[in-house]
Order: C-alpha cells, then sequence, then structure tokens
C-alpha cells in the first residue's frame, strides 16, 4: 500500500495519508459494499474531493478505477492493454482467446444497459 508524504511546514503536523487509489478502493470497501454502483461511485469520488482535496474529474477517475479493479478480482478474464487502442478493447477469457470490443460493441451495450436501466452516467459533464 503506498503512503503519500506531506511536505514540511503547517502541513507536517497531519498524519500521513494515503495515496487517491488506495484511499478510494479503502473507501469503497469501507462503506459502499451493497450500494448500486452508481451510487458507490458518485459517494467515493464526493469522499476524495473532500477529505483528499482533489479535483472532480481525478476523483471519479481514482473512484472508477479502484471500483473496477474491485470488481475484477478473482475474474477469469482480463482485458489485454497491450493488445487493446483506442478503437478497440481486447478481452482475454481463461484460455487467453481475444475477444474484440469495437466503439461500436460498447455503445451499443451502454445503450442496452440504460434502456435496462443497469447503467447510469457517474456524473455528467461537457467533454473537453
Amino acid at each position: 500500500m503506498t503512503i503519500a508524504t506531506l511536505s514540511a511546514g503547517p502541513q507536517a503536523r497531519r498524519l500521513p495519508q494515503l495515496d487517491p487509489k488506495n484511499a478510494a478502493t479503502g473507501y469503497l470497501l469501507r462503506y459502499c459494499r451493497g450500494l448500486e454502483r452508481r451510487t458507490a461511485l458518485e459517494n467515493c469520488t464526493l469522499f476524495l474531493m473532500s477529505e483528499h482535496a482533489m479535483p472532480e474529474a481525478k476523483a471519479e477517475l481514482s473512484a472508477i478505477h479502484a471500483s473496477a479493479e474491485l470488481e475484477s478480482l478473482n475474474q477469469v478474464a482480463w482485458i489485454d492493454l497491450e493488445s487493446s487502442t483506442r478503437d478497440v478493447v481486447v478481452l482475454r477469457t481463461a484460455g487467453g482467446v481475444p475477444v474484440p470490443f469495437t466503439i461500436s460493441d460498447l455503445l451499443a451495450f451502454r445503450e442496452q444497459a440504460r434502456d435496462r436501466g443497469a447503467l447510469r452516467a457517474v456524473c455528467q459533464r461537457p467533454q473537453q
């Protein structure tokens, strides 16, 4: 587990804090079990913003990454980052077989999940 160190000065009296990824993981494990993903991510994002003074975009991504890592524990498949590009995500099954997901595939899955009520955006904000 990584611990962020504080510089000397007024901040030096504070206890060391976990880095953002570990803080998000700890928060999700402690307070968000049994919550819907959307609620858990929103709560974790707010925690990171208030307790760790993180900007919203960074806090949201830290919460998403920690949540995805926890969700992927004990899975027999994984996302192959070396084979994935900005246009295709390659999922490897237990046997190592590549399963490609294009942007069109992912957008279609997103729409299906929205239609079922299983997916909602964490925070709606304009593209930058």
